[in-house]
């Protein structure tokens, strides 16, 4: 008994390294679009809202699929579902490649986005199941951190590589990393072995789903994450945009200032998930609101500061919207799975995401909406800082789970 709980407690560490491959390559292809934006809009005469429809298209795939996808995960584990569904994101990513109109790459990237939606249902179970609740905000954030860590190698790497080769090289070569990570995670991940629990078939019946929606504080937590998703995506749709439009930067420089903004990304979700650990005694919720305030007022000079006075201090403010507004994932997907317990973590997270969804649907088109209504990226700033600053005092109506 001992020897296998050993066992278990190494192996969980090399789960933590596997997690973080998937969500590196997982980012890598699906949300490549992001810092080839420049490239696609000057080749394929598009709109701005049209390049925030890229992204939307992306995620709209995973919001049909994301509670089914989050029950299969309950239902047959981690093992096939996350491994399927990479090889399904990574081969119409690939595909995209060979597209030769603006509703054909909208198309294989909405299939992309649908192999995606198994990816934060399946990882969030995982880390449920291998670690303990100590610690399990700060392992989760470290999974997390491939997320923008995976963003920041995009956006350093494809608008050099498409500028070189072609946009086309650049989404063939993100994609055949996601294949290749489907085979990496089907040759070294194993299932958690546990006691099946008495009530562990009631739980996994399709009409469970029901008990999730009367989560009454699940429910306020996934609603209030729509405005939080919608100013992530936004962020990362247009701030190459906004960088070579409004501060005149180059399409290479702004893409390393979105790899900045993934950069501080990745270590938001190294530090808030400590912070909430081992400073808050486990509290998820007032971390939360702490980055929700933090966005607020990122967004509000982003929105009023004057070009002179942001040039000088775009650096420090694009870190620090990455570290808040993509840093806060793990914080969410932790709480997420504690107020719905082991058992119904996948669906739990499918549920929430789906509705969170609605704001990567919505948000970069309305983002890009406003700019191309108003010639100018501060009103939808300035519209963005109201929403976030709204919605973050709501997260006091959460009630946390006591242990």
């Amino acid at each position: 008994m001992v020897d296998r709980l050993s066992s278990q407690s190494l192996y969980r560490w090399i789960i933590l390294g596997i997690i973080i491959i998937i969500h590196v390559t997982s980012v890598y292809s699906g949300q490549g679009i992001q810092p080839l934006a420049p490239l696609l809009q000057s080749e394929l005469h598009l709109k701005y809202v049209q390049i925030g429809m890229f992204t939307s298209i992306f995620f709209l795939g995973g919001f049909f699929l994301s509670i089914p996808m989050g029950w299969l995960v309950d239902r047959l584990g981690v093992y096939w579902t996350l491994a399927i569904s990479q090889f399904t994101m990574g081969s119409f990513v690939l595909l995209v490649s060979f597209a030769d109109s603006y509703l054909m790459i909208c198309l294989f990237l909405f299939i992309a986005g649908m192999g995606y939606s198994t990816i934060n249902p399946a990882t969030g179970k995982a880390v449920m199941a291998w670690f303990p609740r100590k610690g399990r905000a700060t392992a989760m954030g470290v999974t997390q951190t491939g997320i923008p860590i995976g963003g920041l190698l995009a956006a350093a790497t494809l608008p050099t590589i498409a500028l070189t080769l072609g946009w086309r090289k650049a989404f063939m070569i993100s994609g055949t990393l996601s294949l290749f990570s489907a085979l990496l995670f089907l040759l070294s991940y194993r299932e958690f072995k546990e006691e099946e629990s008495e009530n562990k078939v009631q739980i996994l019946q399709p009409s469970s789903l029901w008990g999730i929606f009367k989560n009454r504080d699940l429910m306020v937590l996934s609603c209030l994450v729509i405005i939080f998703m919608a100013l992530q995506q936004s962020l990362g749709a247009y701030l190459v945009l906004f960088c070579k439009d409004s501060l005149h930067f180059s399409v290479i420089k702004s893409g390393y200032f979105l790899s900045l903004a993934h950069l501080g990304g990745a270590i938001g979700r190294l530090v808030w998930g400590p912070i909430s650990d081992f400073y808050f005694g486990g509290q998820r919720k007032v971390v939360l609101m702490m980055i929700g305030t933090l966005s607020f007022m990122v967004c509000l000079f982003f929105a009023i500061l004057p070009v002179s006075i942001l040039k000088r201090l775009i650096v420090f403010l694009i870190f620090i919207s990455g570290f808040c507004m993509i840093g806060w994932n793990g914080m969410y997907l932790t709480l997420v799975a504690e107020l719905a317990g082991r058992d119904r973590a996948g669906m739990a997270t499918g549920v929430s995401i789906f509705i969170g969804s609605l704001g990567m649907v919505l948000g970069p088109p309305f983002f890009g909406y406003i700019v191309d209504l108003t010639k100018s990226y501060s009103y939808s700033w300035f519209i963005f800082s109201i929403m976030i600053g709204l919605a973050t005092p709501c997260l006091r109506w959460v009630r946390e789970p006591r242990y």
